[in-house]
């Protein structure tokens, strides 16, 4: 595997990312093998797919690799910000199959997207909407794996008529696995 030696912060820093990848990161083993460990967790099979955050981050990038080499498809969601279309070239060049910024989570492209890929994993790197936005991505019955990180209290539904729903509550009616690392 191609390792990754170095961190892009692409003038950007957020202080949750940097926490959860220094708790990813720290503790003894490298960290692409801690990113395995994740990845054997959810028992993907080779075609499928997995939607994670934080895309551009070391974490993220990693996850791509590894997803690459297991033949797993990717839809990784990064922050928007000045920069994107480079970054979005950058993962591509990683192996990333699908990069979208935050804001493409909230249209109905995303919900079409999702509902012919039907991710069956999500990864969870940071507090926040982007949280929502994987779990949302993830299809019914699906693996939605956090860590470290504290869920919002409710799911927003952007522009809907919908009420924002319970956490626990949406996570029932979907029917998905959680695991809280």
């Amino acid at each position: 595997m191609h390792s990754i030696r170095r961190f892009h912060a692409l003038g950007h820093q957020n202080p949750n990312l940097w926490t959860s990848i220094r708790r990813l990161s720290s503790a003894g083993s490298s960290l692409e093998q801690k990113v395995e460990s994740l990845l054997d967790s959810l028992s993907l099979k080779s075609g499928g797919t997995l939607v994670q955050n934080c895309g551009d981050s070391e974490v993220g990038r990693i996850v791509i690799q590894l997803a690459n080499e297991r033949k797993l498809r990717t839809i990784s969601i990064i922050e928007d910000k000045p920069g994107n279309p480079e970054t979005i070239e950058e993962l591509k060049a990683l192996g990333g199959d699908i990069i979208v910024p935050e804001s493409y989570t909230k249209t109905w492209y995303m919900k079409r997207l999702v509902s012919e890929l039907s991710p069956a994993a999500g990864l969870n790197f940071i507090d926040g909407y982007q949280a929502t936005a994987v779990c949302k991505a993830v299809a019914d019955g699906g693996t939605f794996l956090t860590y470290g990180k504290k869920l919002p209290k409710y799911v927003e539904y952007e522009g809907a008529v919908r009420k924002p729903v319970e956490w626990s509550v949406f996570l029932k009616e979907k029917k998905l696995k959680v695991l809280n690392l």
